[in-house]
C-alpha cells in the first residue's frame, strides 16, 4: 500500500512540473476593412469598422497629403463590436478628386488606416458613368439631340432639381387626337404601308415631336405602348417613327399638380406649385418571359379618366385613374378573406419593387404628411400630367441620410418601421424602440426587414445592390 501511495506522489510531483495550458481569451484588435479597395465614381463601398472597447469613435478619410478630405463619422460615443458606413466618394454632397485617399479610424487613443483608391475624371470609364448618373433623359437611346426647353424627353431623370422637374411637368404635351383606349401605329418610314415599329395611345400618351415634314408626316419619339394584343409587340420600346401630322394635337396640363413615377426608385413623386409635395411607395410592372408586356411602359401621359374599382385575377384593384389605356394608378390591390374583410399583406410586401401586370400599384397607408393614394384619387384631377422614368444603366440612388430614426420592437420584431406607433404592431409592444438607418448595416439588426404597412426607408443594403445591378442593366428595356 505505501508503495501504491509512493508512486501516486511521484505522479503528482511529476503533473506540477509539466507546462499549463492556459486558455486566454484573443484580444480583438481595432481595425477596419472595405468591401472593395477601389471606388468608381456613382458606387458605394461599405466600410467595417471592428471596435474592441467601448469609447470615443471618429472614421475620417484623409488625401495623400494627409490633409481631410471628408468626415464620414464625426466622433461619437460607441460600444464594442461591428459597425459599418457606407461612402459613395463625396465629400459635402460632390464627387472628391480621383487619387489614393486613406481611411483613419480612431477610437479614444487608438487608430487605424487602410488604403483606397478613387476613380474619378482620370478614369475614362468611371467619369462616363458618374456623369450619366445625373444627366440621363428619357430619351438618353435616342439617335437626336434636341434641346426642347422644359421638355420631359430632354429633362435629366433627377428629382433634386425641383424647377427643372415642375417646368417639365406643366409644359404643353402633343397625344394623339383619338380614344383613350384607342391606338395608332408608328411607322419606321412616311407611308401607311411601311412596317410598324411602336404602338401609341390615344388622348394620353405624349409624343416628342423632331421633326414636321412637308408631306403630312411627323417625325416623332416615344415608348412603345405594346399591350399583350397590340398589333406591334415592341414592349416598352425606345423607339423612333412617323405618324401623320393630321393625328396629332397639343394640350396643356393641369398646372397645380405632376406626378413623377421612378422605375428605379419604385416611387411615386407628388408635385405641387412648383415643389415636391409628398413621396409615396409603389409597384409597377414585373415582366417575364412569358408576360414580357407586364414592363410599365415608360413616357410622358395624362390622366384621361377616373376608373374607379376593378378586378384583377382575385385582386381589387381601387380607385383607378388610366393614364396609358391598359395601364392605371391605383391603390394597392386586395383579396377578400373569408369573413370578407380586406388583405393588402401579399402586396403591400411587395410595395418598392416591380410587382404589377403593367399597372402603378400606390400604398394605402398615409405617410407623414398624411398622404395616400386615396388622397390622390381625392385630389388629382382628369389632365394631370404623369411621367414615368425608365431605369436606365447608370442611374443611381442616392443613399439616404443614414442617421435618420427609425423603429423596432425588440421583443422578437422581425420589421423595422417609420411610426414608433406603427398600425401594424399589437398595442402592447407600442411604442417602438428607436435605432438608425445606419444600423441596419449592423448586427442582430441587419435582419430586420421593412414594414409593409409604414413604408419605412429602403434599407441602405438595398440601395448597393440596386445601385449594383444598375452599373450595367437596364431592367425595363425588353428584348423583342
Amino acid at each position: 500500500m505505501n508503495q501504491w501511495m509512493r508512486l501516486l506522489a511521484l505522479l503528482m510531483t511529476f503533473c506540477l512540473l509539466l507546462p499549463v495550458a492556459v486558455a486566454e481569451e484573443t484580444e480583438v484588435e481595432l481595425s477596419l476593412s472595405v468591401s472593395q479597395a477601389e471606388l468608381s465614381a456613382g458606387q458605394s463601398v461599405t466600410i467595417t469598422c471592428e471596435l474592441p472597447h467601448d469609447g470615443r469613435m471618429c472614421l475620417h478619410v484623409l488625401d495623400a497629403e494627409g490633409q481631410e478630405a471628408a468626415t464620414l463619422i464625426a466622433e461619437t460615443d460607441v460600444q464594442a463590436g461591428e459597425t459599418a458606413y457606407v461612402w459613395d466618394g463625396t465629400a459635402d454632397g460632390e464627387m472628391v478628386p480621383a487619387g489614393v485617399y486613406y481611411l483613419v479610424l480612431t477610437l479614444d487613443e487608438n487608430s487605424a488606416e487602410m488604403e483606397i483608391t478613387v476613380q474619378g475624371s482620370a478614369a475614362a470609364p468611371a467619369a462616363s458613368f458618374a456623369n450619366l448618373n445625373k444627366t440621363i433623359t428619357p430619351a438618353y437611346l435616342s439617335d437626336y439631340h434636341p434641346n426642347h426647353e422644359n421638355c420631359y424627353w430632354c429633362t435629366p431623370m433627377d428629382i433634386t432639381n425641383e424647377e427643372a422637374v415642375w417646368a417639365m411637368l406643366t409644359a404643353d404635351v402633343t397625344v394623339l387626337d383619338l380614344k383613350q383606349k384607342q391606338q395608332a401605329i408608328l411607322r419606321a418610314e412616311p407611308s401607311d404601308d411601311s412596317e410598324g415599329v411602336a404602338m401609341i395611345t390615344g388622348a394620353s400618351q405624349a409624343v416628342h415631336v423632331l421633326e414636321t415634314l412637308d408631306n403630312g408626316w411627323s417625325l416623332v419619339e416615344v415608348y412603345s405602348s405594346s399591350f399583350h394584343n397590340s398589333t406591334v409587340k415592341h414592349w416598352n420600346a425606345f423607339t423612333t417613327g412617323y405618324i401623320k401630322t393630321s393625328r396629332l394635337k397639343t394640350v396643356t396640363p393641369n398646372q397645380t399638380y405632376g406626378i413623377v413615377i421612378d422605375k428605379l426608385t419604385q416611387q411615386l413623386y407628388l408635385f405641387k406649385e412648383g415643389h415636391l409635395y409628398s413621396t409615396l411607395t409603389v409597384s409597377t410592372g414585373l415582366a417575364n418571359d412569358r408576360q414580357p408586356y407586364n414592363e410599365t411602359r415608360s413616357g410622358e401621359f395624362l390622366i384621361v379618366s377616373r376608373v374607379g374599382d376593378f378586378q384583377s385575377d382575385a385582386m381589387t384593384c381601387a380607385k383607378a385613374l388610366r393614364f396609358n389605356s391598359g395601364d392605371l394608378l391605383h391603390e394597392v390591390p386586395y383579396v377578400k378573406n373569408a369573413d370578407g374583410s380586406k388583405n393588402y399583406k401579399a402586396t403591400e410586401a411587395k410595395l418598392g419593387t416591380r410587382a404589377s401586370h403593367g399597372c402603378v400599384r400606390v400604398q394605402r397607408q398615409k405617410n407623414a404628411e398624411g398622404i395616400n393614394h386615396e388622397w390622390l384619387w381625392n385630389n388629382i384631377k382628369v389632365g394631370t400630367k404623369l411621367v414615368i422614368w425608365e431605369d436606365y444603366a447608370g442611374r443611381q440612388m442616392d443613399m439616404p441620410d443614414l442617421s435618420q430614426t427609425i423603429y423596432y420592437n425588440p421583443d422578437g420584431g422581425v420589421n423595422y418601421h417609420a411610426d414608433a406607433n406603427c398600425s401594424a404592431v399589437r398595442e402592447k409592444y407600442l411604442p417602438l424602440t428607436a435605432l438608425t438607418l445606419g444600423d441596419l448595416l449592423n448586427a442582430p439588426y441587419d435582419e430586420l426587414t421593412p414594414c409593409a404597412s409604414c413604408n419605412p426607408p429602403r434599407d441602405p443594403k438595398e440601395i448597393v445592390k440596386i445601385n449594383e445591378l444598375h452599373q450595367s442593366t437596364s431592367p425595363g428595356v425588353i428584348p423583342y
